[in-house]
């Protein structure tokens, strides 16, 4: 779907022009989105291809989303430069490779096709040489259903192409093989592939989603393209002709468009600085050379110097004003448009924002589509608005009405990330524990001749092996305490285990009690219950501009019927940074204004209460909600006027540091209380929002939790939203530890600024800060820096970083104060001076300052060259590189458990307690008492253990891997349901193929076991001819009997007494594990 315009007059005369045989024709007048306009419309009207060269990476990003509105999805691309300088080590990022290679194979495909599409590209992109088609596509590999190819011939063209091999496909340029199946990512695909083989023949192709494993869809064939652009240039720059213009994949006839040539000469020359003599790059002057054999078309928002054989032509537009909430005038204008006979477009960005310009519009008495004035609302994106006089034509966005500025994100799918359970995963040499017999050390998998089946060699004190069977790995989980301490390894069936769990568990018995205590108090007490989503609701929600992730979706939910019940919400949100926990508490706080209650957000900084406050009254402009900000930023005039409004009820949200939880600071109506970056306050401030917190919902964000708020969550006492899943066009962040090096400073900056982007650089010393500074301005003249600190006066340090936002500045030094939930879209370097000083979680927030858009960040973690590091500083920063993918802030925060020691989790002395159980048994020990002083059953399902004498195991062949064997042993012993176990099939089929027997039979015998503890069975034993089921109680045998014997005949025995059982006869050619499956799902249904 596009939106659809008249013919501009200019675009006719445009037209005229090129008919009469013009080649270079200039249009001076054309205001924001209408130069993409004017463009689009000539090369429609001359049924052209179309390339528009704009000055940087944002001006493109504009022109390629008027593309999309305006001309569809399907026939608009752009084509991004490079991240990196060319002489950078390091290559372009997979995103931008992936974007300009999908971009390579369309124009070459619409060229051949004679079809044509429209891209949009920086100046930067047009200057960049690019492989030659032949010696792109030559190489590029085609895979059809049908074909046959020999696999191992395969994968060695597919490595020869670039593509590495790992065990399993996740991020571009990888390949994996299991038996059968190749799974491939392509270079220039949004999704990689799964092929199956039957035999040499190909059998299938399906996408997968890498997150899943998963196959989502079939298709016929896949492309596959060499994986790097930058391998191929070097390999070809020789000057032979296999480099060449972008221009070069374009028909003969296609129109070139030059959006405001004198910025692009401009930007040519700083281009050309900074990359002077590089062999992958041409000169403004070259570039002209290879535009002057295509018809030409400039386009300038004001008069310039004329090009000569030029044919000139005015455009009458001009900018339309920005209300920037400004209603009345707004109303005013579009009164004078309907007076004047104009027809308005209005561009919502989403269909909630299309929807509520409706609403607007119909309450001011207009009803578009129905009434003389032409006036239409459309679905789309606008990069600026325009009015043009000639044309009687206003087109403009909710930016010009609402004073909004969005970031642009593209819905494309990158690397999300793991569940909190991920990071446990096992390693030989690990320490672990066993539920019955204590801390052993983990010696890997073990296979035993006349033995079915894998087992786990767990090594106890005095050299003693213990076997795991495979079918039993849930007893065993990996140890998680202090690093610095080495647990004791406790003796196979020796008494030390049992008396230290039975100790620890009465301690954390003793340390829950007055705790639970506390917060049963406050579960008592009736709290509002709010009301169900109002239409208001459901609009302000439709104008999010963003997808929600599944993660976000789901935590939404359960604040709003956590508001919605009359029990006090005790909440705490955790996300990494920029998944979108903000919009969480935006939803919350919108929701309470919706029943006539107020809201208090509370922020550590002020730099961040005034972010917040941005960015909440920009989501709500659309609605009659007073917003207030209460912090140092403000006069003592100004917070005493906010106080006394917030005491009146006319003040629906507070944004304020712990200046709100003063004695003066008091609320007529307060129901939410939400807490952002809650790791950053102490505990005599946490004291005194006791008193604000104790009878209003509470919402808390977080992205690495405090040790002790994590075991809350874990524990019960609190409940937990975690988002785990990053937004699809988010990218891990490029870490990297190095020693001081200015070279290397000046690098990442110039890198930074050339792909005009912004850098903080962390510097936490105030007393020096300003020579840091000023050597930063002399390594890199160009760069505009200014510096930021806690002790500089309010005033001038909001001045310092609304500058920063409003991007005039390029380099920020700054110490800490940036560490708090600033969200700047634009900063994508972060350098931080001194790294081996800081914290791990401190070190993972401030690092998340970056990378909150959709291109990659870089961190860089300086250290000194002439010292080493401490151990626990070394530990740190390894961490932090280990990390980087997305949504580690919970395993950040586990790993900051085991460098710190634990440290007070609920009480002073409960450090020793986890190291002497490790934290999954201290978490489950607290589960248990949390349940027993509350009075709960504990809901602790007890798998029963299934002793049958059958091969079931992974075999090698089927995955030959040892960590993926083991984490898929571990999911199959989390099998709970039969569809538990059917869908495990159905998994393990996709990804590596049909399950061989013993696979199927492990899988069997893990859906037996759960049908058992559904039945409360203690054991199931099968021998060559004979099944026992033995229960806990003889309830199900008693209730049961009749039935049994009916439905089994004499096949079927009971005994009673101290262990109630069925004994089952097998026949000769019986399958003990399906006869077992049938017996207890007839038991099931009593």
């Amino acid at each position: 779907m596009s939106v659809g315009l008249p013919p501009l007059a200019v675009t006719q005369a445009v037209c005229s022009a090129f008919a009469e045989g013009a080649r270079v024709t200039e249009v001076v007048g054309p205001w924001g989105s209408a130069k993409t306009i004017v463009a689009l419309q000539t090369a429609r009207a001359l049924d052209r291809s179309l390339l528009i060269v704009s000055r940087g990476r944002a001006e493109a990003e504009g022109v390629f989303e008027d593309l999309c509105t305006f001309a569809g999805e399907s026939s608009s691309a752009l084509f991004p430069a490079w991240e990196v300088l060319p002489s950078d080590v390091m290559p372009p990022a997979d995103d931008i490779m992936a974007e300009r290679m999908n971009t390579l194979e369309r124009m070459a495909a619409a060229s051949k096709a004679g079809k044509p599409l429209h891209v949009a590209l920086p100046l930067d992109a047009l200057l960049q040489y690019v492989p030659r088609a032949d010696r792109l596509f030559e190489p590029s590999l085609r895979l059809r259903v049908g074909e046959e190819h020999d696999l191992e011939e395969l994968i060695g063209k597919l490595v020869r192409l670039g593509y590495r091999r790992e065990l399993m496909v996740e991020q571009r340029g990888e390949i994996s093989v299991r038996g059968g199946i190749l799974d491939l990512f392509p270079i220039s695909s949004e999704l990689p592939y799964r092929v199956e083989f039957f035999g040499d023949t190909i059998e299938s192709i399906r996408r997968f989603e890498p997150e899943t494993q998963r196959s989502v869809e079939s298709v016929q064939e896949a492309f596959i393209l060499p994986r790097s652009e930058k391998d191929l240039l070097e390999a070809h720059a020789d000057g032979s002709g296999a480099i060449v213009p972008i221009t070069a994949y374009l028909p003969d006839n296609a129109l070139i468009v030059l959006d405001e040539p004198l910025a692009l000469a401009e930007e040519a020359n700083a281009i050309r600085r900074q990359v002077a003599g590089n062999r992958f790059f041409m000169s403004w002057d070259d570039a002209l050379k290879h535009l002057d054999s295509f018809a030409r078309l400039s386009l300038a928002q004001l008069a310039h110097d004329r090009v000569s054989s030029s044919r000139r032509i005015t455009a009458t537009m001009h900018a339309v004003s920005g209300w920037t909430g400004n209603m009345a005038g707004f109303w005013r204008q579009l009164t004078e448009w309907d007076k004047a006979g104009y027809r308005v477009v209005l561009i919502g960005h989403t269909p909630g924002e299309r929807k509520r310009l409706l609403e607007l519009l119909e309450g001011q008495g207009y009803r578009p589509g129905h009434d003389r004035f032409d006036l239409r609302v459309e679905l789309g994106r606008l990069h600026a608005g325009f009015a043009s006089t000639s044309d009687r034509l206003a087109v403009l966005s909710e930016r010009e009405i609402f004073g909004r500025h969005y970031v642009r994100r593209v819905r494309r799918r990158f690397e999300a990330g793991e569940s909190i359970t991920a990071f446990s995963d096992l390693r030989t040499g690990d320490y672990v524990v066993h539920e019955i017999h204590g801390i052993g050390r983990y010696e890997g998998l073990r296979r035993f001749e006349g033995k079915t089946g894998d087992f786990l060699a767990v090594r106890y004190t005095g050299g003693d092996m213990l076997y795991v069977p495979a079918t039993r790995v849930d007893l065993v989980q990996k140890y998680i305490g202090d690093e610095n301490i080495a647990p004791k390894l406790d003796r196979i069936g020796g008494a030390t285990w049992a008396r230290t769990k039975k100790r620890i568990r009465k301690a954390v018995h003793d340390m829950t009690a007055e705790l639970v205590k506390l917060y049963a108090a406050r579960a008592s007490e009736e709290g509002f219950a709010f009301s169900e989503d109002t239409p208001w609701q459901r609009e302000f929600e439709d104008s999010f501009e963003y997808d929600e992730t599944p993660d976000q979706a789901r935590a939404i939910a359960e604040v709003k019927a956590d508001m919605q019940s009359p029990k006090i919400m005790d909440r705490l949100v955790c996300g990494d940074v920029g998944f979108g926990k903000t919009e969480v508490a935006i939803r919350a706080a919108f929701k309470a204004v919706m029943d006539s209650r107020q809201v208090a957000v509370l922020v550590p900084t002020t730099v961040l209460a005034q972010q917040h406050f941005t960015t909440f009254t920009e989501r709500m402009a659309d609605y009659p909600i007073r917003i207030e900000m209460l912090s140092r930023f403000q006069t003592a005039k100004k917070q005493k006027a906010t106080i006394e409004r917030l005491k009146s009820g006319e003040v629906d949200i507070v944004i304020g540091t712990h200046r709100l939880a003063s004695k003066d600071v008091a609320f007529k109506n307060l129901g939410l209380l939400i807490i952002d970056e809650e790791q950053r306050f102490g505990v005599a401030q946490k004291e005194k929002l006791k008193q604000l917190r104790r009878h209003v919902d509470v919402l808390t964000l977080t992205a690495t939790p405090i040790p002790r708020t994590l075991h809350l969550s874990l524990s019960g006492i609190r409940d937990m939203s975690l988002i785990n899943t990053a937004p699809n066009d988010r990218l891990p962040i490029h870490t990297c530890i190095e020693t001081y090096d200015e070279s290397l400073i000046q690098e990442a900056i110039l890198r930074e600024m050339r792909r005009e982007g912004q850098v903080f650089f962390l510097h936490n010393r105030v007393q020096t800060i300003l020579s840091v500074a000023e050597r930063i301005r002399k390594l890199v003249p160009a760069a505009r820096v200014a510096v930021a600190h806690g002790q500089m006066h309010e005033h001038r340090l909001e001045e310092v970083m609304s500058a920063f936002i409003r991007r005039e500045i390029d380099v920020l030094v700054c110490t800490t104060i940036i560490g708090s939930g600033l969200d700047i879209p634009n900063a994508n370097t972060i350098i931080v001076d001194r790294a081996d000083r800081f914290g791990l979680a401190e070190l993972y927030q401030l690092r998340g300052r970056v990378g909150r858009y959709k291109h990659r960040a870089f961190a860089y973690l300086l250290i000194p060259g002439d010292r080493i590091p401490t151990e626990d500083a070394q530990k740190r920063l390894k961490a932090l590189e280990e990390f980087s993918t997305l949504g580690s802030g919970f395993r950040i925060a586990m790993r900051d458990l085991e460098i710190r020691g634990c440290g007070n989790i609920l009480g002073g002395q409960q450090h020793g307690h986890i190291v002497s159980v490790g934290y999954e048994t201290y978490a489950q020990l607290l589960r248990e008492a949390v349940a027993e002083i509350k009075g709960e059953p504990l809901a602790h399902r007890v798998m029963p253990p299934f002793d049958v004498a059958v091969e079931a195991y992974i075999p090698e062949a089927y995955v030959p891997s040892e960590a993926q064997k083991i984490t898929l042993y571990k999911r199959i012993a989390g099998i709970a349901t039969v569809e538990d176990a059917r869908e495990m099939v159905h998994e393990l089929t996709d990804r590596f193929g049909k399950p061989p027997a013993p696979v199927r039979r492990l899988i069997d015998i893990m859906r037996v076991r759960a049908l058992g503890a559904d039945a409360a069975v203690k054991t199931i034993t099968a021998t060559r001819d004979s099944i026992r089921i033995e229960f806990e109680s003889p309830r199900i045998v008693h209730k049961a009997k009749a039935l049994l014997t009916e439905q089994f005949g004499r096949r079927v025995t009971f005994s009673g007494g101290g262990r109630p059982a069925i004994c089952f006869e097998l026949a000769q050619h019986d399958d003990p594990i399906r006869c077992a499956g049938e017996l207890l799902a007839f038991l099931a249904e009593f």
